[in-house]
């Protein structure tokens, strides 16, 4: 598909999925993208600014040991419910089921079968996320038990929360059961950091990971030595991504969207770039780490492919750097459709 098709493709999706929304919406256009471009560049020639992942991770310092596993296609995120006690306008779900724990689509009702699950495709790190881990703590601690006791003390094991929650006591507990990294939404509690200096000297690793919001730009600009003193040694900033169920939050915004496999806002993926050069200009001993909408779409479904892929492999087959399934036929292919439609015949010519 042609470059021109694939973008009509991608408007075509956008409006079936928006529905009445979609003509409201701030589309992007061709002045807005070229001046966003140009800011783009800039941002990205600053001093101390670094590319990895095929320029589609952008950040200021070291990568968290949990992002390295992500980024080297090593990691699985366990979702342990569907529950969240956060209000956050930003969430992309309406995260109010009680769904049972789910890593992809494959649910995991017992803590050995997913630290099992782990240990047999060969993860370097795995995390538990939500809903709130911290609305069913006790489970969400037996899982990183179980992820320990199984996989040893080689796989980096992290944990996401609003914090909201969390208590030092808790917090302990996870540490002693396994837990080496947590991450912390503070978008859930007004940007306070009193959950992440709970952690500072329990967890080895502390995160502050958040969508970057437009209209916090020079707030968390401020926020970001304060970080530092609060234990948090790494921020990951996300683009904002619109949904249906936070369409109409989002749309109350003065927000840019931008077409693509998901609709995202052009004004955050440029605040979380104002950030990462801000840090490196200062030279900030935090580091921070744009985990753009493009890097998740392409390397973290690449992962998935690559990974269980591997399993899938007969032969005549193999894996494309994508993670896709190639399959070369010849005529001796037993499945070779060559093999099953004769080839036409071919009238003389005098």
């Amino acid at each position: 598909m042609d470059a021109t098709r694939q973008r009509e493709s991608l408007i075509e999706d956008n409006a079936r999925e928006y529905g009445a929304l979609y003509n409201y919406m701030n589309w992007i256009d061709a002045d807005r993208a070229a001046e966003a471009r140009q800011r783009r560049e800039d941002l990205l020639a600053r001093p101390g600014v670094r590319l990895s992942c095929l320029g589609t991770k952008i950040h200021h310092g070291p990568l968290s040991p949990g992002c390295r596993q992500c980024a080297d296609k090593a990691w699985s995120c366990l979702f342990i419910s569907g529950r969240c006690n956060g209000r956050c306008f930003y969430c992309p779900t309406p995260q109010n089921n009680d769904d049972p724990p789910m890593s992809g689509t494959v649910p995991f009702r017992r803590a050995g079968d997913f630290a099992a699950f782990v240990r047999l495709f060969g993860f370097g790190g795995a995390s538990v996320s939500g809903g709130e881990p911290f609305l069913d703590f006790e489970r969400s601690l037996e899982y990183v038990r179980a992820l320990r006791a199984t996989c040893g003390p080689g796989l980096h094991i992290w944990l996401y929360t609003n914090g909201i929650l969390a208590t030092a006591e808790k917090i302990g507990r996870l540490a002693l059961a396994g837990l080496d990294e947590i991450r912390f939404d503070i978008g859930a509690t007004d940007y306070s950091l009193d959950a992440a200096r709970l952690a500072r000297g329990i967890v080895p690793t502390v995160t502050v990971e958040i969508p970057a919001v437009p209209e916090e730009l020079q707030r968390l600009r401020a926020l970001l030595p304060k970080m530092w003193e609060a234990g948090v040694s790494h921020l990951n900033l996300h683009q904002l991504r619109l949904t249906p169920h936070n369409a109409r939050h989002l749309l109350e915004r003065d927000y840019t969207f931008v077409h693509g496999p998901k609709v995202t806002v052009l004004e955050s993926e440029l605040c979380a770039l104002e950030l990462v050069a801000h840090a490196a200009a200062l030279e900030l001993p935090l580091a921070v780490n744009y985990c753009s909408f493009v890097y998740k779409n392409r390397f973290q479904a690449a992962a998935a492919r690559e990974r269980f892929g591997s399993w899938l492999l007969e032969n005549g087959e193999e894996l494309t750097a994508s993670g896709h399934i190639r399959t070369v036929e010849t005529q001796d292919s037993p499945h070779s459709p060559w093999r099953a439609t004769p080839l036409p015949a071919v009238a003389a010519v005098d």
